[in-house]
């Protein structure tokens, strides 16, 4: 871990226009992913029109940390465009298909 790691959140929040992204950096694991659940919980309270998860700068992930994908996305049901998932290719991407398969 980097010393920047040590000091960066599991999620940070911010807002870009009508969303509210969740960013994930380091890893994924069922403690991150109660954070993110909490914080997608928080997020959905403000009435945003979307939620998005960036997962881009994700390195690695578990089992119990991508099934917090799936939980967010119940969260999400309701806003009126939804979540939606930003990754590329990596870890990222491979949780993603991890928790929908």
């Amino acid at each position: 871990m980097t010393p920047v790691d040590a000091r960066r959140a599991p999620v940070t929040v911010r807002t870009e226009g009508a969303a509210v992204v969740l960013e994930l950096s380091a890893n994924l694991d069922a403690t991150v992913g109660r954070a993110l659940v909490d914080a997608a919980t928080a997020a959905v309270a403000t009435a945003p029109e979307r939620l998005d998860i960036d997962l881009r700068k994700l390195r690695s992930w578990t089992p119990d940390g991508a099934a917090a994908l799936v939980r967010c996305r119940e969260i999400c049901s309701d806003l009126a465009d939804g979540l939606h998932y930003r990754t590329g290719r990596g870890p990222g991407r491979e949780a993603l298909l991890a928790a929908y398969s």
